[in-house]
């Protein structure tokens, strides 16, 4: 999930309500590293195995997307709070995380994070399956700052990082889309920020994933931030023949279509380029 409300001084990635501070309920278990702190309840899944998949995730997203960046230590730390129950979830991060588990919010002061946050709804025996995908968020936040990444970017990198039984059903409503002419044309789709019907989420997300997808196994998959990176100060056009030697949008939709298309008439034979990142 991942919603933008921009001012003055503040970008955040995250509902637009400004999370509440969980309780102070008995029981509550709490852990911090070098980059996280985490905050579990009674019962709940380990504070601490939760903080290791937190770094290993950040770890590993970062080698993937910028493995030659400077590592740096976040100030502030990344808080993750772990909720028991949708009330309590809903609470922290405002009713438009209804249908969502997860949930990040990065606020950024001028050109300095002043908070990173990711709430998760606890499902399935403990499972906090949203994590990698919200992570993902605030590292790629990090990367770009106060400019925000571009959301076809944002929510294709971090659908990567999601199961592979989610990732098909994007896929899934990306061939619906096609095949019902639903489908946003590229240039659409690498400047949408804002939804205007709720036809256009699925469609959005099936095609942000296959267009990462696609870029990811034409070269290295950190070439596709530095492209989005350069795209937002002169263009896209210029950008992917900077980085891609492709001339236009226009020539990135023709490839990327057939791309897709292959795909659909023979998805057991395509290579599906190892970019995931999962504890």
């Amino acid at each position: 999930m991942r919603l933008l409300v921009l001012s003055l001084v503040v970008l955040v990635v995250g509902p637009s309500t400004v999370p509440a501070e969980p309780s102070s309920a008995s029981g509550a278990l709490t852990e911090t590293s070098e980059n996280f702190h985490v905050r579990s309840y009674g019962g709940g899944p380990s504070a601490a195995d939760v903080l290791k998949n937190c770094e290993a995730l950040r770890a590993q997203c970062r080698h993937t997307w910028f493995p030659t960046e400077q590592e740096r230590t976040w100030r502030p730390l990344c808080t993750v709070v772990l909720h028991a129950s949708r009330a309590s979830y809903l609470q922290a991060v405002g009713r438009g995380g209804a249908q969502t588990s997860g949930s990040s919010l990065v606020r950024f002061d001028g050109d300095r994070v002043a908070t990173r946050r990711i709430d998760l709804l606890v499902v399935r025996a403990g499972q906090t399956s949203a994590l990698a995908h919200e992570l993902t968020h605030v590292v790629l936040a990090d990367r770009f700052g106060a400019r925000c990444p571009p959301r076809w970017l944002d929510e294709g990198i971090a659908t990567l990082a999601d199961a592979a039984a989610k990732q098909s059903l994007h896929e899934r409503d990306f061939r619906r889309a096609l095949h019902g002419g639903a489908a946003l044309r590229l240039v659409d789709l690498l400047r949408l920020e804002q939804f205007t019907s709720a036809e256009q989420v699925p469609a959005f997300y099936g095609q942000s994933l296959s267009l990462v997808r696609f870029l990811a196994e034409r070269d290295e998959p950190a070439k596709i931030v530095d492209f989005a990176a350069a795209a937002t100060v002169e263009g896209y056009d210029r950008a992917l023949q900077k980085h891609y030697g492709i001339h236009d949008v226009a020539a990135l939709e023709s490839r990327w279509r057939e791309y897709a298309d292959s795909r659909r008439k023979a998805p057991a034979e395509q290579p599906i380029v190892a970019v995931g990142y999962r504890p």
